[in-house]
């Protein structure tokens, strides 16, 4: 028993060289995960879409046609709330959830592009609108944030 703990007494474990190395592969992985992490590489790339209205058009007393200006390409109809707000601060919101109609006196018509997208050009046609001025606005669903630039019109 005493020659075999002589013999590992007088071995080192590691040598100085692949201990340098070890540690400058561990630091090298560390600052990687780092730069990863604070670069938002390991999140789930649910960005809002830029985009905007490019005019509000009269159709009757009662209604308005909102037309969609530039947005950003492959951004889906369902992904989209249109929030209207009336002259008495009432929220009536219109979700394109349904392409073709959105019920609650709003249509959503898509005039080319790729089905179920929202391009420039599309537009909504708004019914049953009283007196008073409204403002138009896009929410992108997974987000919760506002795309864009709302755009008003009096009535």
């Amino acid at each position: 028993m005493k020659k075999i703990w002589k013999m590992r007494k007088n071995r080192e474990a590691v040598s100085p060289v692949i201990a340098t190395i070890l540690m400058v592969a561990i630091t090298v992985v560390l600052a990687a995960v780092l730069y990863v992490m604070v670069m938002g590489f390991g999140t789930s790339g649910q960005n809002t879409p830029t985009g905007s209205f490019s005019s509000a058009t009269s159709l009757s007393a009662t209604s308005e046609k909102v037309q969609f200006g530039v947005i950003t390409p492959d951004t889906k109809v369902a992904d989209i709330k249109i929030i209207v707000v009336g002259a008495t601060n009432s929220t009536e919101v219109f979700s394109a959830t349904l392409a073709a109609s959105m019920g609650h006196g709003a249509t959503f018509t898509q005039l080319g592009g790729s089905a179920n997208k929202v391009a420039s050009g599309d537009y909504l046609t708004l019914t049953g609108l009283g007196v008073g001025t409204y403002q138009v606005s896009m929410v992108f669903i997974p987000t919760g944030n506002i795309i864009g630039v709302a755009t008003s019109f009096t009535k």
